[in-house]
C-alpha cells in the first residue's frame, strides 16, 4: 500500500491517505478513520532510522538528494523556531499535564494499552516494567540530540544492569551500546514496536495512555 499526505490533521497530527483505496489513516492512532479500510489497523514496523543529514551522508556518501526547484539546501530551517517553542504545532498545548506539552517521548502499545516514556527516564539506558508484558529496555546515549532514534527492546523475563552493562535476565544476552543491539540470547530479546514523538502529539490522540518513568503510574481516564 502506498501512502501520501491527505492534507488533513487530527489533533495536530498527520492524517495519511492511501492511493489504492483512498482510505484515511491517523498516524498517531494507528488506524484507518474513513474509507473502505475504516477500522483497519496500521502494521507497525519495529525498526526505523532517524538521523540528521550529516550523520546519514557520513555512512551513505553516495546518497542522492531530491532537489526543490534545483536547490538541495535552504538558507534557514523552518523547524528551528518550532523546536525552540514550548507549545506544539500552531500553538497547541497538551490537555494532559502529566508531562510538558513538548516533552519528547518514546510511544508504544502492548496488549491494547498505550504507553509513553519521556526521554529523560531512559537516557543512558533503562528497564521499565510493563504490566503483564515483562519489561521493555529503552536506550538513548547521554546528551544525544532530539533527532536521534531510540533503541527499544522487550523481554518477558526482564533486564538487569551489572558492572558489564545491561543483560537480559534469563539468557544473559548483553547490550552493545555501540551497535545498539543485544548480543546472544537466541532471540529472547525482541525489537519493540514504537516511535519517538512529542507528548502533545501522543496524548491528544491517545488520552488513556500510561506514562512510564520508572515509578508506578496509571493510565489517565
Amino acid at each position: 500500500m502506498h501512502f501520501e499526505p491527505s492534507g488533513g490533521l487530527l489533533h495536530a497530527s498527520l492524517v495519511m491517505q492511501d492511493k489504492e483505496t483512498d482510505s484515511y489513516w491517523a498516524i498517531m492512532e494507528g488506524v484507518s478513520l474513513a474509507g473502505s479500510m475504516q477500522g483497519e489497523p496500521l502494521r507497525e514496523l519495529p525498526l526505523g532510522e532517524k538521523v540528521q543529514w550529516r550523520q546519514w551522508v557520513r555512512e551513505h556518501p553516495k546518497t542522492l538528494v531530491l532537489s526543490v526547484e534545483g536547490e538541495e539546501h535552504v538558507a534557514s530551517n523552518p523547524y528551528d523556531n518550532y523546536f525552540k517553542d514550548d507549545k506544539g504545532f500552531r500553538g497547541v498545548e497538551a490537555e494532559d499535564e502529566r508531562l510538558p506539552t513538548k516533552a519528547p517521548v518514546y510511544a508504544f502499545e502492548r496488549d491494547g494499552q498505550k504507553y509513553a516514556v519521556p526521554f529523560s527516564a531512559f537516557e543512558g539506558g533503562a528497564a521499565l516494567a510493563v504490566e503483564g508484558a515483562g519489561q521493555v529496555f529503552l536506550y538513548r546515549p547521554v546528551g544525544v540530540e532530539i533527532f536521534y532514534s531510540t533503541a527499544a527492546f522487550v523481554s518477558a523475563a526482564g533486564f538487569v544492569e551489572g558492572e558489564g552493562g545491561w543483560v537480559e535476565e534469563t539468557t544473559g544476552a548483553t547490550f552493545d551500546p555501540e551497535h545498539e543491539t543485544f548480543q546472544g540470547g537466541e532471540g529472547a530479546v525482541q525489537r519493540l514496536d514504537g516511535f519517538d514523538t512529542f507528548w502533545f502529539n501522543w496524548s491528544m490522540n491517545n488520552p488513556k495512555t500510561a506514562v512510564l518513568t520508572g515509578k508506578p503510574t496509571a493510565a489517565k481516564g
